[in-house]
């Protein structure tokens, strides 16, 4: 068996360029050769699938991409398992800038909007957010993240427990580690990243473990950004009327529709 059929057919599929990271994708546009000269790592990788491209950095570009010289590039694939959703490679060839709410499922702008707002969160917004009870939307984040479990993995063992701090779930039957893709990862990460730029490590403590957490003013405030975009879960595991329930700290905050 080939696995990548490198001389059957070209290699297609998509590359995520963080604008502050990837010089090479850094002006890129549709019908360009992006290739690494030096043919040294890291390689670009192509991921064949929307369905498994994590993205950690942000903001960025998503690309659908062609791999140039797939049948030269063996080597530096090999001993990759059978079935790997990526092609390591020097060069692509740029077929077409994708949108990036494509990541996110069906209501993918929405998600990417909460994605930015959450970028640029003053500290005043932070501290409104913080100051809703969490009550009943705790709750209705807890039963979005065991709804979806249930549609994909019923036995799953964490299913009947507590979500609510939950972030990422691996399922068997389930591509995607959570309702809205890598949203609340991102969502995660994008809040801790603004938060240091506002204060810096003041707003953080750290375990036993040595590892950061946030203090409960921050940790609240997220944790409503959290639930927003949870709100947008594509499946049905939560009713309309729920929906917008989850989302109104947030939308109220940023004064959205």
């Amino acid at each position: 068996m080939n696995l990548f059929n490198f001389n059957k057919r070209k290699i297609q599929g998509y590359v995520y360029s963080s604008k502050d990271k990837n010089e090479l994708f850094a002006n890129a546009k549709v019908g360009d050769l992006i290739i690494k000269k030096d043919k040294k790592p890291p390689f670009i990788v192509v991921d064949h699938s929307l369905d498994t491209k994590i993205i950690t950095q942000w903001p960025g570009k998503l690309f659908k991409v062609e791999v140039i010289n797939s049948s030269k590039e063996k080597k530096i694939n090999k001993g990759l398992l059978k079935d790997i959703w990526y092609t390591r490679t020097f060069g692509v060839k740029i077929l077409e800038e994708v949108e990036i709410k494509e990541l996110f499922g069906d209501n993918g702008q929405d998600i990417e909007q909460i994605i930015n707002l959450t970028r640029t969160i003053s500290e005043h917004k932070v501290l409104q957010l913080s100051n809703f009870d969490k009550g009943m939307n705790s709750e209705l984040f807890n039963k979005a993240w065991r709804n979806w479990i249930l549609i994909y993995d019923k036995n799953h063992p964490f299913v009947n427990e507590d979500h609510f701090n939950t972030i990422k779930i691996a399922l068997k039957n389930q591509k995607y580690s959570s309702p809205i893709k890598e949203g609340l990862s991102i969502i995660s990460s994008q809040f801790d990243i603004r938060v240091r730029e506002l204060v810096g490590d003041s707003a953080f403590e750290i375990n036993e473990d040595g590892e950061f957490y946030l203090q409960p003013i921050w940790a609240k405030a997220v944790e409503k950004i959290l639930h927003a975009g949870m709100s947008y879960a594509s499946d049905n595991i939560l009713s309309e009327s729920e929906r917008k329930t989850l989302r109104a700290p947030f939308s109220e905050v940023f004064e959205l529709n």
